[in-house]
């Protein structure tokens, strides 16, 4: 019996030892794969990052043993808007795309958009003039793999360029609803560099000669698609954005108001900036129109505003980032006396599992967690404060916002604190049109009081929170409004619908402390 355990004590040893010189094997032959040739392939985004101001040869030590880059070719020379001998392509990579611009001389003009392509990088020069690039290739060091590719394209703002450009030159990206500044004359083209107000940040819209639209009359407001690249330096930008066809300049300037519309055409009547648990996609609007409107003929705007902190957000309305968010309203109708909601996608009176209000006329509703608002504003967790500094809510009429507009209502509500509202001067911050709690000017001296809250009693008004929190507060606003004459003839008071989960729209929208319309 004893000399058989050994006999298996033994076996057992052998078996262990050669299991372990089977994972020694193993894993050596691994280290020996992981180990191998190191990838020819670098990423855009690690080329870009080796630059820091000089020229940089590309060798492939600096490359970590890479020689080559690969992406996708978004520039097309068809539409005469690329610099000359220059290739841009883009790169999906890590869940983020960059890009970069090479210059290989005349057959850069035979790649199209789409068309994949390898280059090899290998002892040329990264260098910056005006825009980062890889001068020195020749032609033999381009090479196509496939065409027909998917080209994306990114939808940004002029703020996030301009304080991220690395994550945006050479890439493709449109903005939304930019003014073109100065005002364009009749005769004004796009030949040259046209600067761009986007939200609180300019641009610059670079047209060569042998552009396509090198002739277009410049509008007023513009949506544009192009190819970010470093501005040139005649531009007065940091950055540019080189449209590549006709199409990707977008004539959005407002129409001409008819004069039936007359002033004050929508009040805003109520809102829910806290209901009942997260508030994300939850917070609403409610407004009341003074006349007959068809979004699609006449388009407003309604803009919200948070503003923590004592940074200032000095181009009022038109901030963007996480300061203000803005909805176009350009679809749907609404008729005189009726009342219409603007917010978040999930259309519910108070929250999380809340009474459905679909079937209320939402005349622009937005998934605001995740996505970008029209034009300005970052996705967010809540567009309306529930403490602390004032928030607010205003209307345009028209859908191109930028530092100067003037809306034609406005509610501030929240504390006290100015710092990031308006600058010290009183020359910066949200303006505010003639509604019931705020004038453009003092009435004693005749002074131009174009801000909120610029102290002295001049536009200091603020309805206060809604207290305790998460309460699920919906803040009726109440007064007379003459619809013939366009004034208020009692301002608007304040009174506070604490809602459950099972509220309906009726105790919103009627009983005491709403607005009360007179012919």
């Amino acid at each position: 019996m004893k000399n058989n355990i050994h006999k298996k004590a033994v076996k057992r040893g052998f078996l262990l030892l050669f299991a372990a010189i089977g994972i020694f094997q193993s894993c050596e032959q691994k280290d020996k794969e992981y180990l191998g040739e190191l990838s020819p392939y670098i990423a855009l985004e690690d080329v870009r990052a080796l630059h820091k101001g000089a020229d940089v040869n590309l060798s492939k030590q600096a490359l970590s043993g890479a020689s080559m880059i690969y992406g996708t070719v978004i520039s097309d020379h068809k539409g005469g808007n690329v610099p000359e001998g220059t290739i841009v392509l883009q790169q999906s990579k890590r869940n983020r795309i960059r890009g970069m611009a090479i210059q290989i001389g005349p057959t850069a003009a035979d790649y199209k958009p789409g068309d994949s392509i390898v280059v090899n990088i290998e002892n040329k020069t990264l260098s910056r003039n005006g825009f980062l690039m890889v001068t020195g290739l020749g032609a033999t060091d381009v090479k196509k793999i496939s065409s027909g590719n998917a080209v994306y394209m990114t939808t940004t703002t002029a703020s996030n360029v301009n304080n991220s450009p690395q994550n945006f030159e050479g890439t493709l990206i449109r903005m939304i609803g930019g003014q073109m500044y100065p005002r364009p004359a009749v005769d004004d083209k796009f030949e040259g560099n046209r600067r761009m107000i986007n939200g609180a940040d300019t641009i610059s819209i670079t047209t060569r000669p042998t552009a396509e639209f090198a002739d277009l009359h410049v509008p007023r407001n513009i949506t544009v698609t192009g190819i970010m690249l470093g501005a040139p330096t005649d531009a007065q930008a940091k950055n540019s954005i080189y449209p590549r066809y006709k199409g990707d300049i977008i004539d959005v300037s407002d129409p001409e108001v008819p004069e039936y519309i007359g002033s004050t055409p929508i009040i805003i009547t109520g809102f829910c900036a806290d209901p009942t648990g997260a508030d994300a996609n939850y917070e609403y609007v409610q407004l009341k129109a003074n006349v007959d409107i068809d979004f699609s003929q006449v388009p407003f705007t309604l803009v919200t505003s948070t503003n923590a902190g004592t940074v200032l957000h000095n181009a009022g309305w038109a901030s963007g980032g996480g300061r203000s968010y803005k909805f176009n309203l350009t679809t749907g109708s609404v008729k005189k006396g009726e009342y219409f909601y603007v917010g978040g996608h999930q259309r519910r009176i108070n929250g999380a599992n809340s009474t459905v209000i679909s079937s209320a006329n939402w005349i622009r509703y937005i998934q605001y967690s995740t996505n970008a608002g029209d034009g300005f504003g970052d996705p967010s967790s809540g567009l309306l404060p529930n403490s602390g500094n004032a928030g607010g809510i205003s209307l345009f009429i028209g859908t191109n916002i930028a530092e100067q507009s003037v809306p034609i209502d406005v509610v501030f509500y929240g504390g006290n604190g100015i710092a990031s509202i308006i600058s010290p001067d009183k020359t910066l911050g949200y303006r505010i049109g003639n509604t019931d709690n705020y004038s453009q000017y003092n009435a004693e001296t005749g002074d131009a009081t174009p801000f909120f809250s610029m102290g002295d009693g001049n536009n200091d008004f603020r309805f206060p929170h809604s207290t305790p929190p998460d309460i699920g507060a919906f803040y009726k606003l109440g007064g007379k409004f003459n619809t013939t004459t366009r004034k208020w003839i009692e301002k608007r008071t304040q009174t506070f619908v604490v809602m459950t989960k099972q509220s309906v729209l009726t105790e919103i929208e009627t009983g005491e402390g709403i607005t009360v319309q007179i012919d």
